[in-house]
């Protein structure tokens, strides 16, 4: 466990780190391109996302599970040659269709109506080369829990990207316009993170080998690529056709229902993910650590940890819950200059509650090997979605999206809760602590949203998230240590774990 905590402190930091400036760029991003080409680009990185997908999406995963699980029985050159079939696999797909779509360049005009889409696909296009070798290469220093190189790439990637963007959005370039400006800088921050991987890779370590067990990676990822796969295709069928839909449903034109998704998408699902720059971490730390457990035929230590991360991560997401949903409005117009995008976010928090323990579930069974089970709950969650998302936003509109988006993780999450029960232990206590959790902090958003109107009202948004935000932060400090939620232990545990590391 002790291990688990240091990891995830380091992963923690520089992933918070990066969310952080992420966010704050975004604000910038969505004030300099505003909601329609937010829009824009959403549905033509959601085709981008699909075809990497196919290529790379389910091999890091697979990649970190064996390249434990060789370290723990002492077989790193494996390790090496896993690394290279991997990449084979990756990188031959991503090139056959970057070839395919500029040898048949009416494909894309097939995928998109808006002849900006095309324009930017084209310019992402390189994007799958560079995903490909980037996934693969992290997933062998994830494996390999040289968690430094694994945060540091993508902290590396965000500020490139950033400089980058701003640069060009600038107008330093007068070759680049606006609009396309953001693609060239996503692709040449994607350039220089894979060429520091692979520096990296030989430093640490790392060699040429001769690729071995294209079989087992191919069996092992195919369940997670499926799984990916068909969330990106889902993904960009709600890019195209949620749009359309909400032009029939409020009777707007395409520019206003682009705008909409634009928010949506653009601006409260930044928002949404935040607490993921906690929760994430661990779930990138679970996987190397409890595939080492179960190599070593110890899985009654992976259920009391993993009750304990998902206690954790509820925790964190419940803050963040009571939060946008109290103060959502006064937050979007603050951030974006854009209330009605604060007002999404007020209802769209609730997705947050479910969705930090689905990741660590997910992980959690990935680690033991059981892609086929997180698959098929994948599979029913995306069923929910979409029963719920084309069936309601003729009544509720854009809201349908952010309803569909809970309900999917609630059924993802309940699955994978009973499957995991199947194979390791979990701890009850810290579970039921989570619940009431949510419970104090759903009270405290009903209690405070009225607080946050008036002081936005009377003294502007600033003041009243600030407010907000202090008297959530005390009171839910307050009731998590009173009802024991957190106790000696945890911060005995903290405690120790900085010790150590001092010693060291």
């Amino acid at each position: 466990m002790k291990k688990i905590v240091k990891s995830f402190a380091l992963v923690t930091a520089a992933a918070t780190f990066t969310r952080l400036i992420s966010f704050v760029f975004k604000i910038y991003l969505s004030r300099t391109l505003g909601a329609e080409i937010l829009g824009v680009y959403q549905i033509a990185t959601s085709v981008i996302a699909t075809l990497a997908c196919v290529g790379s999406s389910g091999i890091p995963v697979t990649l970190s599970r064996l390249t434990a699980e060789n370290a723990a029985l002492s077989r790193r050159k494996n390790s090496n040659a896993v690394l290279f079939a991997a990449i084979a696999m990756s990188l031959s797909f991503a090139l056959t269709a970057c070839a395919v779509f500029v040898a048949f360049p009416s494909l894309a005009s097939l995928l998109f109506s808006d002849s900006r889409c095309v324009q930017i696909f084209y310019i992402l296009l390189p994007l799958l080369a560079t995903a490909a070798l980037y996934s693969c290469l992290r997933g062998w220093f994830w494996g390999n829990k040289n968690y430094g190189v694994y945060a540091a790439t993508e902290l590396t990637d965000e500020i490139t990207k950033i400089i980058f963007s701003v640069i060009l959005l600038s107008g330093t370039l007068a070759f680049i316009n606006m609009q396309e400006a953001y693609a060239y800088a996503m692709v040449a921050s994607d350039v220089i993170v894979v060429a520091m991987l692979i520096v990296l890779y030989f430093i640490c370590g790392g060699r040429l080998a001769r690729p071995e067990g294209f079989r087992t990676i191919a069996k092992s990822s195919l369940p997670l690529t499926l799984t990916r796969l068909s969330g990106s295709i889902m993904t960009t069928l709600v890019s195209i056709s949620l749009p359309i839909m909400l032009c029939k449903a409020l009777s707007i034109n395409s520019g206003q229902a682009t705008a909409e998704l634009g928010r949506a998408t653009g601006m409260v699902m930044p928002l949404l993910f935040a607490p993921a720059a906690i929760t994430g971490s661990l779930a990138v730390v679970i996987i190397p650590e409890f595939a080492s457990l179960n190599a070593g035929n110890e899985r009654n230590k992976i259920g009391d940890a993993l009750s304990s991360a998902i206690k954790f991560s509820c925790i964190v997401s419940g803050f963040f819950f009571a939060v946008f949903a109290s103060c959502g409005t006064a937050l979007g117009g603050l951030l974006y200059d854009d209330e009605t995008a604060g007002k999404y976010l007020s209802v769209a928090a609730i997705a947050m509650l479910p969705m930090a323990a689905n990741g660590l579930c997910v992980s959690a069974l990935n680690s033991l090997g059981k892609e086929n089970t997180t698959f098929i709950s994948h599979a029913a969650g995306l069923a929910v979605l979409l029963a719920t998302l084309f069936s309601t936003v003729w009544i509720i509109g854009i809201y349908a999206y952010f309803a569909a988006m809970t309900l999917s993780h609630c059924v993802t999450l309940a699955i994978n809760l009973y499957q995991l029960s199947k194979h390791v232990r979990l701890n009850k206590k810290p579970l039921a602590y989570s619940l009431f959790a949510y419970a104090f902090c759903a009270v405290a958003a009903l209690s405070l949203s009225p607080l946050s109107s008036l002081i936005a009202d009377c003294a502007g948004n600033a003041l009243a998230v600030f407010t907000v935000v202090a008297a959530i932060g005390v009171f839910y400090s307050v009731y998590l240590f009173v009802s024991g939620t957190v106790n000696r232990n945890d911060i005995a545990l903290l405690k120790q774990d900085k010790s150590r590391n001092r010693i060291v």
